[in-house]
């Protein structure tokens, strides 16, 4: 995958045009870049901060570095897996586990209403960002040729609301509806006891996330605003590029606009951080804000590569933390201590860091 992402991507700027392209990132220059990478960090730190302190209320006491560690891991994982928003949470709550020998579903448990919490800071944001966009390119977004963008757009933002709405709801309320999928799901008769063990540990992951949101309100409120803060960090990603590197100056409709397409784009990806589609989307943006000179478009290419490297840096960097700890379970295969990933209670081989303790189950 990795190889095939790179062929398309060099396919990709070989439309645009490899010279213009090379001469667009010496243009940028080093600081736009750095500039990247600061945002990239800040929004890396942010969720792991949040982590944090969604596992103090339980009583888990978990170095920052093991969580920030996770938390590179897991965003690793989301880069290239088929969508940006899901599918690293596993990574997180294996690394972690490990690394302390906390019981998953209590590491699960933080991981999940971490995610919950990011995901409704993420709908405020691009609710906001798509009426605003809406509005700033109105006479474009809804004139015959785009108007099928323009009206997803405002579908999507509005199914995500009701989404926000069901999801908050749902955790007043105490609602377990992954437990209810997992007990449908062994209704069907497919690994009964085995989906029965995995429904009794998805009750108690979600009994701890319900009752630290609905008991420690000033956690989870405060998580959500560090949160809302890591989405600002996402969204002035372009603003900070060009602002430094280009000639070209983004107002506030641009930058909603350019936050709405490309998280669209990668919600759907068919390859590692949606490689091809999301360039060729980010290129079509730039042009439909008027971007649309040769020049311009080796600029919008120079920013993506920009974002390709730093997120290859971070699955570089992911893969190793992954790879320590599989080398760690390695090394003790064959001992004693190793049939304890083999108990059914899910509790993890390794023995907590110093500095970590298990803490209580809530």
């Amino acid at each position: 995958m990795v190889t095939a992402s790179v062929a398309i991507l060099a396919v990709v700027v070989g439309f645009v045009g490899y010279e213009r392209t090379l001469a667009a990132v010496r243009h940028a220059g080093v600081w736009a870049f750095v500039a990247m990478g600061a945002l990239t960090a800040a929004f890396i730190l942010v969720q792991a901060g949040a982590w944090a302190a969604l596992n103090r209320p339980i009583g888990h006491k978990i170095r920052f570095r093991t969580l920030f560690a996770g938390t590179l891991v897991g965003t690793a994982g989301n880069i290239v897996t088929p969508t940006l928003y899901v599918g690293g949470e596993a990574l997180k709550v294996v690394y972690v586990g490990k690394v302390t020998g906390l019981p998953y579903p209590e590491v699960a448990g933080t991981v999940l209403l971490a995610k919950y919490l990011e995901f409704l800071s993420f709908i405020l944001v691009f609710s906001i960002s798509t009426i605003v966009a809406a509005i700033e390119f109105r006479g474009v977004l809804f004139e015959p040729a785009y108007v099928w963008g323009g009206v997803s757009m405002l579908a999507v933002a509005g199914l995500l609301l009701g989404l926000c709405v069901v999801l908050w709801v749902s955790l007043l309320r105490r609602w377990h509806p992954l437990t209810r999928l997992v007990g449908w799901l062994a209704r069907l008769g497919l690994g009964r006891q085995k989906l029965a063990r995995l429904r009794s540990k998805t009750a108690e992951m979600e009994d701890q996330v319900s009752r630290v949101f609905c008991e420690e309100g000033g956690t989870a409120f405060g998580v959500f605003a560090a949160l809302l803060a890591g989405q600002a960090a996402i969204f002035t990603k372009p603003l900070a590029f060009f602002l430094l590197g280009s000639s070209l100056r983004l107002g506030m409709g641009d930058l909603c606009l350019i936050f709405v397409v490309g998280q669209l784009l990668l919600s759907v990806q068919l390859t590692p951080s949606g490689v091809g589609m999301f360039d060729g989307g980010m290129i079509g943006t730039f042009a439909l804000l008027g971007l649309n000179t040769a020049d311009d478009a080796a600029m919008c290419m120079a920013f993506l590569l920009c974002y390709r490297l730093w997120e290859g840096l971070i699955i570089t960097i992911g893969a190793l933390l992954a790879a320590s700890v599989g080398a760690r379970i390695l090394s003790k295969a064959g001992t004693p201590e190793a049939a304890v990933s083999l108990l059914p209670d899910g509790r993890p081989d390794a023995a907590p860091e110093p500095g970590e303790t298990r803490g209580a189950n809530p």
